[in-house]
């Protein structure tokens, strides 16, 4: 499946999106109008073709289209060529009036909402949970899709749009159903509460998901088919992004075209994951074998000629007669009254079958019917009863139960208390009961066991990497010469043999102090953000804090130092982001999702065009400064963790000759107290230089001396962007 990537413009621009000019599309535009083309720079959209797996624009797409966060407008229906790539046509307010125009647009328009007005930078988007695929595609409901930001100084009559996909495509195949099973209808759960549709915030300025299950949000897809569809072709729906590890589970029910339910929970064992990544077609299967199964049997007000019953009555259930005539004895049946029974076998159902204005009930243990004599309230047992087999069926819904009366012998079926059994009365029993009756939905299928706790991640070998290719990696720090950090370990984290980041890790404070990375457009896609974050496996877990399952609690978040975006391409170096180690306590509100971020998009912006170094670390005090520290627990640990004063970051862009060797360089420094900010990241810029003395790093220490002398010294945003 190809991913679509863009860069993620940093400018601060307000995204309002609000009540404004509405219209639905197609309609003739009028001299207050202007009718913008837009047309699609990639042939990715919502109808899968199976022969090429890559996914087509369709003629019923329409787009919601925003300009300048006040206006917004639903196209017309797509136009599309033979190469996939539509055109949409949307009418817009004319206006000469802004500085600047741009634009947005969020697929399909029917899922975006602007009911409570301005959210700044932030769009409500519905990922429905009951999702309506074809037999060979997607719901279109489902696949959201939103543009990269489009910029000009007049309005256009015309854009050509790239759009991110933001959810996670997934085909499941089933196993082992039974030949020419059809489904009617699918339930996915995840058992951990995941988010997997609702209302999402989406951020139309970063395209991302600013927060999923908004509103609505939900742990379960509910898949609905129009016309049956055949079990053993793949079943296609869309999902928020999600990673389900060791020991996590999700469960299916099927409903069957014939009435049979299969549930099958499956838990996913140790060393593997289920991922579900952002803008990717995952593709997973299920055994639905029902060798180790239970038979599933709910609490019915009504039956159905044909399918299977228990007799049941308080928490009792009938069991088959084995003589030629008796009583029906009991065994323990709903126990915690809750509508089900499960059982290993179907000995103890009823098959109750239409005839002659009424029904006959024929143990599926034997095969044998129930018939009545009148002189008698139990009941006899024939294979070919040549009368008294025919009963009345009746239900009650003052009590939820039914009169199961013998046509020729005018008695119904009673459980009786004090004989703890059933039997066949002319009236009403002083400790008599009517019966209930629980149909067979069919299977819940044995679970796959929970895995034992994985054993403790094994510290994997650094590659053997020379001093010539660590002297290449042009933002490392220096290593220090002095005693500031007695117990800090420099560690380089690998995928496979290439290095992702290193990162200074101070085993005393729990802090990485600094984490150096390069960056560039291979690091950098469309994966779906990780739900868990887990051990550094290159220290040892008692010089980590347990931030696994839940943040920390005090109120701080896991603040990434090299960020989940920033490596949002390769899998392994993503997960890798996700190391206790790589988190520091940071504010939420107004910092690490506001302007830190806005930093953080700026500089991949740039990333994704050219090759840069960045450097990312934290300060308790400047140097020779002593201020006071606060700290924070984490909710699953006892260790007292410092919070940072301060954050900053360095990066370097350089120039290179033919054979490689740096000719020049330009570096910028950003510094901030660790506090809330509402203005600009650029207004925070200071010199390397500046840094260095501050915390005591010599950063940039491999390039050479006289490019670093002078590279050092800028402090200026729009020199070291423009360099």
């Amino acid at each position: 499946m190809k991913k679509l990537i863009y860069a993620l413009f940093a400018t601060a621009m307000a995204v309002a999106c609000q009540e404004g000019v509405k219209s639905e599309g197609g309609g003739e535009p009028t001299s207050e109008s202007i009718t913008i083309a837009i047309t699609t720079a990639d042939n990715t959209r919502t109808h899968l073709d199976t022969e090429s797996n890559m996914v087509r624009w369709d003629g019923a797409d329409r787009l919601m289209v925003i300009e300048n966060d006040m206006r917004y407008a639903t196209s017309g229906y797509a136009q599309v060529d033979d190469a996939g790539r539509a055109r949409f046509d949307v009418v817009m307010s004319k206006d000469t009036t802004a500085e600047s125009y741009y634009y947005d647009a969020i697929y399909p328009a029917e899922s975006v909402t602007f009911d409570e007005g301005v959210y700044s930078e932030l769009v409500k988007v519905m990922l429905p949970a009951e999702q309506h695929p074809t037999t060979t595609s997607f719901d279109p409901a489902a696949d959201i899709l939103v543009s990269k930001r489009q910029s000009f100084t007049s309005q256009p009559e015309s854009l050509d749009m790239r759009f991110k996909r933001l959810v996670a495509m997934c085909a499941l195949t089933l196993d082992n159903m039974p030949e020419g099973s059809t489904i009617k209808e699918l339930h996915f759960s995840v058992d951990n509460d995941a988010i997997l549709a609702g209302c999402n915030l989406i951020n139309c300025l970063m395209g991302t998901v600013e927060e999923y299950g908004y509103a609505s949000p939900s742990s379960t897809i509910r898949i609905i088919y129009d016309t049956p569809h055949d079990a053993s072709q793949p079943i296609y729906f869309t999902s928020n992004p999600l990673t389900l590890g060791p020991s996590d589970s999700f469960t299916l029910r099927i409903d069957c075209g014939d009435d049979t339910t299969y549930i099958r929970t499956v838990t996913i064992p140790a060393g593997r994951t289920l991922t579900f990544g952002e803008g990717d077609l995952a593709h997973f299967t299920v055994d639905m074998s029902t060798e180790d199964c239970s038979y599933l049997f709910r609490r019915t007000s009504s039956v159905t000629s044909g399918k299977k019953y228990l007799l049941a009555a308080q928490e009792y259930i009938a069991v088959p007669i084995t003589s030629a005539y008796d009583y029906i004895q009991v065994t323990e049946g709903d126990s915690d009254n809750d509508g089900e029974i499960l059982l290993d076998n179907l000995d103890n159902a009823y098959i109750i079958t239409s005839k002659d204005k009424g029904y006959t009930i024929q143990q599926h243990y034997d095969g044998r019917y129930l018939y009545q004599q009148s002189k008698y309230n139990n009941f006899n047992l024939s294979t070919s009863p040549t009368s008294g087999e025919v009963w009345d069926i009746e239900y009650s819904s003052e009590d939820d139960n039914f009169r199961i009366t013998n046509i020729s012998a005018n008695k119904f079926i009673q459980y009786h208390g004090y004989y703890n059994s059933f039997g066949s009365y002319s009236s009403m029993q002083s400790e008599g009961v009517l019966p209930a009756l629980y149909e067979w939905c069919g299977y819940v299928i044995g679970t796959t066991p929970t895995p034992e706790e994985p054993d403790t991640p094994v510290t994997p070998d650094d590659p053997d990497t020379p001093e010539s290719t660590i002297a290449e990696w042009l933002e490392l720090p220096a290593e220090r010469g002095d005693d500031a950090y007695p117990n800090a370990v420099t560690v380089t984290v690998y995928d496979g043999s290439e290095r992702n980041y290193t990162h200074y890790y101070d085993r005393s404070t729990y802090t990485s102090l600094w984490v150096a990375y390069p960056l560039e457009s291979k690091h950098m896609g469309s994966l779906g953000r990780p739900n868990n974050w887990d051990w550094n496996p290159y220290i040892s877990t008692s010089d980590q804090v347990d931030l696994r399952s839940h943040s920390y609690a005090t109120g701080y978040s896991r603040g990434h130092l090299i960020p989940n975006a920033s490596r949002n391409g390769i899998k392994n170096m993503q997960l890798q982001t996700f190391y206790v180690t790589n988190s520091v306590p940071q504010i939420q509100d107004n910092f690490n999702g506001g302007i830190w971020q806005k930093l953080e998009a700026a500089l991949q912006a740039i990333g994704e065009r050219e090759k840069i170094y960045i450097v990312t670390g934290v300060a308790f005090n400047k140097v020779g400064e002593t201020k006071s520290i606060k700290y924070a627990k984490a909710k699953d640990d006892t260790k007292n963790i410092p919070v940072p004063n301060y954050f900053y970051k360095v990066a370097m862009k350089v120039t290179t000759n033919s054979s490689g060797a740096v000719t020049d360089a330009c570096t910028i420094g950003f510094w901030f107290e660790h506090k809330t900010y509402t203005d600009s990241y650029t207004n925070y810029t200071t010199t390397v230089d500046q840094i260095e003395a501050w915390t005591g790093f010599d950063f940039f220490a491999n390039l050479p001396d006289n490019v670093e002398t002078t590279a050092e010294g800028n402090s200026t945003w729009s020199t070291f962007s423009a360099f």
